[in-house]
């Protein structure tokens, strides 16, 4: 009967240290998940940036994307206001890229702070 006793006794131990594996497993993956999402947030405001740069730069040669999708291929002429403007929103949005990568960074390193202990 001692050794019954004994027996689950330990399998008990050996579920309780196995559950808590399986919590730490489950606590690492929630903080990669979470790192993953600022990630792909960060190369999707990258992406859009790129996106918006080409369309920027092509509306500023007089071109329209619209247009070239529906295959009209004339230029139209920019006055240089419009160009300044035009470079002077992309300024702007050069700015939030770069203060989303320094969050970025930041949020790199609270998880390589974390995934090192």
């Amino acid at each position: 009967m001692n050794y019954i006793v004994g027996f689950i006794f330990v399998v008990l131990v050996a579920i309780i240290i196995r559950q808590r594996h399986q919590f730490e497993k489950m606590r690492r993956s929630g903080r990669f998940m979470s790192y993953y999402a600022k990630l792909n947030e960060n190369a999707k405001l990258h992406a859009e940036f790129t996106a918006e740069i080409t369309e920027t730069l092509l509306r500023m040669q007089g071109y329209d994307v619209d247009r070239i999708i529906s295959g009209d291929l004339s230029c139209v002429i920019v006055s240089e206001a419009d160009k300044q403007a035009m470079a002077l929103h992309i300024e702007e949005r050069r700015h939030e890229v770069e203060e989303q990568d320094r969050y970025f960074e930041q949020v790199q390193a609270e998880y390589e702070m974390e995934t090192a202990e």
